[in-house]
């Protein structure tokens, strides 16, 4: 039996099962979520050009980030432990049939798996914004269709740790709990400690020069007044920088640069804090292969971060007791 017989058998296992259509129902109503609120809220045309760049380059899109990552990681902790406890892995390895063959099949598997349910993302995000009228350029879209592959990527690294704890813990559930942590670890917690770590090495911020009528200032003019201040901007850039050295380890924080960077995202994080304080555009004019040159770090990071967790998972497979 060659892996692409087992990944093709485990793919039309999993597009059947409740879970497959929870997580194609989320996307769904993720998709339709963004493209409605991008029309019902409008475009800030100081930071954007175009509603998608605003959907991409801004707090819209963290579900879809955070959905892939945690469809790809359930996928993938239950890929092997699921059919120990029932006893069907047993009997697969009993056959004339490698066990290489076996955990390359599961990971093909789940990248199909993926590969439909954000094909689905992709083709019902186009069509919502037709339907509704969100303005959706070419360029916008060539630049959509590039991230598919790099949104495959991230979804990949996830599948693959998702298969180191398959294949080292032995029973789903507690592999599902164990899955869901790491998820939100590399979600949301390293996030938090990035962010104090970051408050820490650049202090306190610094008051900027108040004037004398201060006092008949409104509370907009005073925030305004601390996010252009020069040292305020320099302490933001700092506490920035600092926590994502920190969120350097995180596969998410490389997903968002490659996305980020892709629909024409400012490449120094300066200048997004300048552009930001002064309501200047956020986004300026490249190419996609300019683009692709920016990020093509993040690129290698995230392939190096799916082989490192998939390495120990083929190891461990490789002469795990199937009994």
């Amino acid at each position: 039996m060659k892996a692409i017989n087992i990944a093709m058998k485990d793919f039309e296992i999993s597009i059947r099962t409740k879970r497959f259509q929870i997580i194609g129902l989320l996307f769904v109503i993720v998709s339709l979520g963004m493209i409605y609120s991008s029309k019902r809220l409008g475009i800030s045309v100081n930071l954007y050009k175009t509603p998608f760049q605003m959907l991409f380059l801004s707090s819209f899109s963290n579900a879809f980030n955070y959905l892939i990552s945690l469809s790809g990681i359930l996928i993938g902790a239950t890929a092997i432990n699921a059919e120990l406890e029932r006893g069907t892995l047993k009997l697969i390895v009993s056959k004339p049939v490698y066990r290489d063959r076996v955990i390359l099949g599961k990971l093909l598997g789940g990248l199909l798996t993926l590969s439909v349910i954000l094909s689905l993302f992709y083709a019902l995000t186009v069509a919502f914004a037709l339907l509704l009228g969100v303005p959706i350029t070419v360029s916008d879209l060539v630049r959509f269709l590039v991230t598919l592959p790099f949104s495959l990527l991230y979804g990949l690294v996830f599948l693959s740790l998702g298969l180191l704890i398959s294949s080292f813990i032995r029973k789903s559930k507690n592999a599902i709990i164990l899955a869901i942590f790491t998820f939100l670890f590399f979600g949301f917690l390293l996030s938090i400690i990035g962010g104090v770590i970051g408050f820490v090495v650049a202090g306190l911020p610094p008051l900027p020069n108040i004037p004398e009528n201060a006092t008949n200032l409104s509370e907009e003019q005073l925030q305004e007044l601390f996010l252009k201040d020069p040292a305020y901007q320099v302490w933001l850039t700092k506490m920035t920088t600092t926590a994502e050295k920190i969120l350097y380890v995180s596969p998410n924080y490389h997903y968002q640069e490659v996305i980020r960077i892709l629909f024409g995202g400012k490449s120094q994080i300066s200048e997004v804090v300048s552009a930001l304080a002064y309501e200047e555009s956020v986004v300026e004019d490249r190419s996609i292969s300019e683009s692709l040159s920016l990020v093509w770090q993040n690129i290698l990071v995230l392939i190096v971060m799916f082989l490192l967790p998939f390495t120990p998972a083929y190891a461990k497979f490789m002469k795990a007791d199937l009994g």
